[in-house]
């Protein structure tokens, strides 16, 4: 749900989908800034912390990884058949 202007605006689209739309169209790689502006262009303001949760939801699924490049930069990748990494315990 979005507030413009005084009316409340409903997402027939849960945001879940929409990063993997999103990952989708950008060849399954992205960098979580440019992933948090096409949210933005979508949802309006969308916080840090509803991000992140979503994005771990995604990664415990199977369906993202997570990778950071440098304390302040992580890399959102899509998962397919052919990547697989394994949790703790599974080698």
């Amino acid at each position: 749900m979005n507030k413009r202007s005084g009316i409340y605006v409903w997402f027939a689209k849960p945001m879940r989908l929409a990063i993997l739309e999103i990952l989708e169209k950008s060849d399954g790689r992205i960098s979580e800034r440019e992933l948090k502006n096409e949210l933005k262009k979508i949802y309006g303001e969308a916080s840090s912390t509803v991000i992140n949760r979503i994005l771990m939801q995604l990664e415990i699924d199977g369906l993202i990884h997570v990778d950071s490049v440098n304390p302040r930069e992580r890399i959102v990748e899509r998962m397919s058949k052919e990547k697989k990494y394994l949790s703790v315990g599974e080698d």
